[in-house]
């Protein structure tokens, strides 16, 4: 609001100084992607393996190993190996009910699951602008720290029979530390190895699926060693001890970084001089901060078609805030809570589904849960690494070969959802392992994908902000559809409803959203002349199918492009 200088009667620019200005400025400020200022001692110590930042601009190393980028490799493996015990959860269920409940089929400890699953993509979620500025160490310090308190509060809670401790411990604070330390060494992988982007972000997430193997067939022994409550405080503190470990090993590249002849970008170095030389801006916010890069102008998108502007070149001048504004996110988003959400359900229920539809023992349905982890890990790594050799091989722009990847599992796992209902009524126990192995390995291959396809999509140093704000629909998927289906489950059951018909209930609500995945995916836009044109303009085979204009282009042709049809 205006303000007017009573003694001349001259009006004031408007102020900023009110609460919901306030606000605003420091949300936005938050989703602004900064880049810390890098001092010649910070690149000297990080030339080692060994290195601390000691404070007042001053660091202390160690010399003798240098570092490589392909020591992050390891790292990240075990990082998520160790947040990976999140999917052996269901091996804990029935211990848990019959501690807390004294009913095994009470069915209530997956909530705490649940909860997790919906903290730890809120966190992804807003924390992930934050990784960006302080970097992936201080992230899994922070997370693993958060990940051993929660731990520590389950098993006093267990201790004391007090339930809430559990959703709490586990699904809130535990949970926290798990987000920040499952985005930290994606977001580092995806700038260390922009000529590996699929391949390291498959190792980067791969842990996760084999974690969930080692973890699923430890906790029934470590129970039966130590007891229910002591394997928290077990498991906790060997995890603590191996993910500040890792921490040392974390670090972002310097800007001038090149791998394979690209740049952080995933431009050829020369492509990216020559955008320089045109005055392609991408980087300087202030000496602490980077530009708040420009929106692409209709200016812009002619000197695109210019044949040594690449799509990366396009890409870089994206804002972290224009990039959540695109419909291609937003298509994407929507796709990838299809693409997991039946994945998470059967992951949070197997060792059950073993137990209450083929008869099977718990320790069999562990068995199940730690093979069915494995196919997890082999998906997370084997498809990126697919989508790396399709781009490579064929020629293809790098989005395109990434959202192939997603046509194959959404397809999959339509055809085992549809396949399901009819193996549980015939108890075809070895067919319905190999269907859940399969639909696992495309789940954990969509999570080990979705990395490299949002930094071809929005760029190297939106990558920790976008995938944290995408594995918020994972989350959706946990609390709501994973509850729901509990919940479902549970009155049905209560109504009289046999355990097979009450699974295949839901699982006819599932077929439904992957069919809308499976379209929404066609409405992604890989082509950067599509995607930065202004309206919503797509292209197949090079010519144009569908053209909505934007408001702003029939007003103004020189409008600004990324604006929603």
């Amino acid at each position: 609001m205006k303000g007017e200088d009573r003694a001349s009667g001259v009006l004031l620019p408007p102020t900023n100084n009110t609460c919901p200005q306030k606000v605003k400025a420091r949300i936005k400020k938050h989703w602004t992607v900064p880049q810390k200022h890098r001092t010649p001692e910070q690149d000297e110590a990080e030339d080692y393996l060994i290195s601390f930042y000691i404070g007042k601009s001053r660091y202390w190393f160690v010399r003798g190993i240098k570092f490589s980028r392909w020591y992050l490799f390891f790292a990240a493996f075990l990082i998520q190996f160790c947040i990976g015990s999140l999917y052996s959860w269901s091996v804990l269920n029935k211990p848990l009910d019959t501690l807390l409940y004294h009913n095994a089929k009470a069915e209530k400890s997956v909530n705490a699951f649940y909860t997790a699953v919906g903290i730890f993509g809120t966190t992804t979620a807003i924390m992930g602008p934050w990784i960006e500025r302080n970097g992936p160490r201080a992230g899994v310090l922070l997370g693993a720290s958060a990940f051993f308190i929660g731990y520590v509060i389950v098993a006093i809670s267990l201790h004391s029979k007090w339930a809430t401790g559990l959703y709490l411990g586990y699904g809130v604070v535990s949970a926290f530390g798990m987000g920040l330390c499952y985005i930290s060494p994606v977001s580092a992988l995806q700038k260390w190895f922009p000529d590996y982007r699929g391949t390291a972000a498959g190792f980067a997430v791969g842990g996760y699926g084999a974690g969930s193997i080692v973890w699923g067939k430890a906790y029934l022994p470590i129970i039966d060693l130590v007891g229910l409550p002591s394997l928290f405080l077990v498991v906790g503190g060997i995890m603590l001890c191996v993910l500040f470990c890792c921490a040392i090993v974390l670090r972002s590249p310097h800007h001038e970084f090149t791998a394979g002849g690209l740049n952080i970008h995933g431009e050829a170095v020369g492509e990216a001089e020559e955008a320089s030389r045109r005055g392609e801006k991408f980087s300087v916010m202030s000496s602490h901060e980077y530009e708040s890069i420009v929106t692409p102008s209709a200016h812009d998108l002619e000197e695109a078609v210019h044949p040594t502007t690449t799509a990366q070149a396009m890409v870089k001048k994206l804002t972290l805030i224009d990039a959540i504004k695109t419909i291609d996110f937003k298509f994407l988003y929507l796709m990838f809570f299809a693409n997991q959400l039946f994945g998470l359900i059967v992951l949070s229920k197997v060792s059950s589904m073993c137990v209450d539809l083929f008869g099977k023992t718990a320790a069999q349905g562990a068995d199940i849960v730690s093979v069915n982890g494995a196919f997890n890990s082999i998906g997370r790594v084997m498809f990126p690494v697919i989508s790396d050799a399709i781009i490579k091989y064929f020629k293809v722009e790098p989005a395109k070969g990434r959202k192939m990847i997603f046509w194959y599992a959404l397809v999959v796992q339509m055809i085992i959802v549809g396949t399901l209902p009819y193996l549980i009524r015939h108890k075809n126990f070895t067919m319905f392992c190999i269907e859940t192995f399969i639909l696992t390995a495309s789940y954990g291959g969509g999570f080990g994908t979705i990395p490299c396809f949002l930094t071809d999509m929005f760029g190297a140093y939106n990558i920790g902000a976008m995938h944290g704000i995408i594995l918020t629909s994972w989350s959706i998927g946990g609390v709501g559809g994973g509850m729901s289906f509990n919940s479902a489950y549970r009155s049905a059951i209560a109504d009289g409803t046999s355990p097979a018909d009450a699974y295949i209930s839901a699982f006819h609500k599932i077929f439904a959203i992957l069919v809308v995945g499976f379209f929404l995916n066609f409405f992604v836009r890989t082509n950067p002349l599509d995607r930065f044109a202004p309206g919503y303009r797509y292209s197949i085979c090079g010519k144009t199918v569908l053209h909505i204009k934007s408001k702003k282009q029939n007003e103004d042709p020189n409008a600004l492009l990324l604006n929603d049809a």
